[in-house]
């Protein structure tokens, strides 16, 4: 499992081939999805993390507070 140096799994949001949003498992070359928008990468992002405890999402370099399933700076 993708995990980081607290041992907590990490699912990370970034950009990948042809402009689509990647969600990968850290330590994982190949992404588990590829979706085209942000959002939805978040939002499967999210769901996994919510299915390994102590597992966190980080997008682009910024983590999710709360598994929240979308970068804060988007949230109303």
């Amino acid at each position: 499992m993708g995990l980081d140096q607290q041992g907590d799994i990490v699912f990370r949001v970034s950009r990948g081939a042809n402009s689509q949003w990647d969600v990968n498992e850290k330590g994982f070359d190949k992404p588990l999805a590829s979706f085209d928008n942000e959002k939805d990468a978040c939002s499967y992002a999210n769901d996994l993390a919510k299915t390994k405890q102590g597992s966190k999402v980080v997008v682009e370099g910024r983590q999710l507070i709360g598994r929240l399933g979308l970068p804060a700076h988007t949230r109303r």
